[in-house]
């Protein structure tokens, strides 16, 4: 049996990596004979996922994935635009050569990861350049304001660019970033920072509802 902790991660990176869309029932009864767990343990894992966000409870329907509304992913970005560039102007000039190179192997990662065709791989590690960032802000605060936004930006992305989402930070941006940080050029930081989550935000429109997927198959393997 699988303790409610696990399996809140595995719904929580299946969202996240864009493996379940935005609007997916999560049927209580469905979840417990996937994972082999009584019904108390869903409800339990769906009340923290609701928490956060990244479920909601329809009337009549019950729980599903959540579907940000373009409103709501305007605001969200809006607010990335400030804190991203707070935490920029935070870590420009303090970083520690350990954490440049930490930032090239994580390039490396993503780059690989969308150049192989793993998407879903490509998806996580593209947020978590911005959550090391974060993490390497000496501001407590900050970062957990942006780490708690940053957990909601990729149901955003998979609702309000679809398809498109999978792709979004295949470009130089984050390399470019990396770049004026190592050099010092914070002001340069800065702008290409405010640019790529501008650039990211431009893309947004309402998408069409996508076709539920079998559950089932994306867990299998869990």
């Amino acid at each position: 049996m699988k303790p409610v902790d696990t399996i809140h991660q595995y719904i929580q990176h299946a969202i996240l990596e864009h493996r379940i869309p935005p609007g997916t029932r999560l049927r209580e009864l469905e979840l417990a004979e996937i994972f082999g767990v009584k019904r108390g343990q869903i409800r339990k894992v769906l009340a923290r996922l609701t928490s956060a966000k990244l479920v909601e409870h329809i009337p009549n329907v019950g729980a599903q994935v959540a579907c940000p509304s373009l409103k709501e992913g305007q605001d969200l970005f809006a607010t990335r635009r400030i804190l991203e560039q707070a935490v920029i102007r935070q870590i420009c000039g303090n970083l520690t050569h350990a954490q440049i190179r930490e930032l090239h192997e994580h390039l490396r990662l993503e780059s690989a990861a969308y150049v192989s065709g793993n998407a879903h791989a490509g998806v996580g590690l593209s947020v978590g350049f911005h959550r090391k960032l974060a993490g390497f802000a000496d501001n407590s605060i900050l970062s957990e304001f942006l780490q708690e936004i940053l957990n909601r930006t990729p149901l955003v992305m998979m609702t309000l660019v679809g398809g498109q989402a999978s792709n979004s930070c295949i470009n130089q941006d984050h390399a470019n970033l990396v770049t004026a940080l190592e050099s010092g050029d914070c002001q340069a930081a800065v702008d290409i920072m405010d640019r790529h989550l501008k650039q990211l935000q431009d893309m947004f429109s309402v998408k069409s509802e996508p076709t539920e997927p079998n559950l089932a198959d994306i867990f299998k393997n869990s």
